[in-house]
């Protein structure tokens, strides 16, 4: 299967992305110090293949380096 693989909005902003495992804002009062400087921050990480979605979601973010539970799918 493929699909559109971009990062859950809250976790982009300005020139920044969020790294860290979304479950650490609950933990975190410092959780904002997880943000990222990026050269281009974007949404969009690209079209990924894979045979679940999980799989897929650890290819984006391995690409993107963040933490898979910061992406969504878009079924293509």
């Amino acid at each position: 299967m493929k699909r559109i693989a971009i990062i859950e909005d809250g976790f982009v902003r300005d020139s920044q992305i969020f790294k860290a495992d979304p479950a650490i804002i609950e933990r975190d009062p410092n959780w904002e110090d997880h943000f990222t400087d990026v050269k281009n921050p974007c949404q969009y990480v690209g079209i990924f293949e894979g045979t679940t979605e999980q799989e897929i979601k650890e290819k984006a973010a391995a690409e993107e380096e963040v933490h898979p539970d910061v992406i969504s799918l878009i079924e293509i």
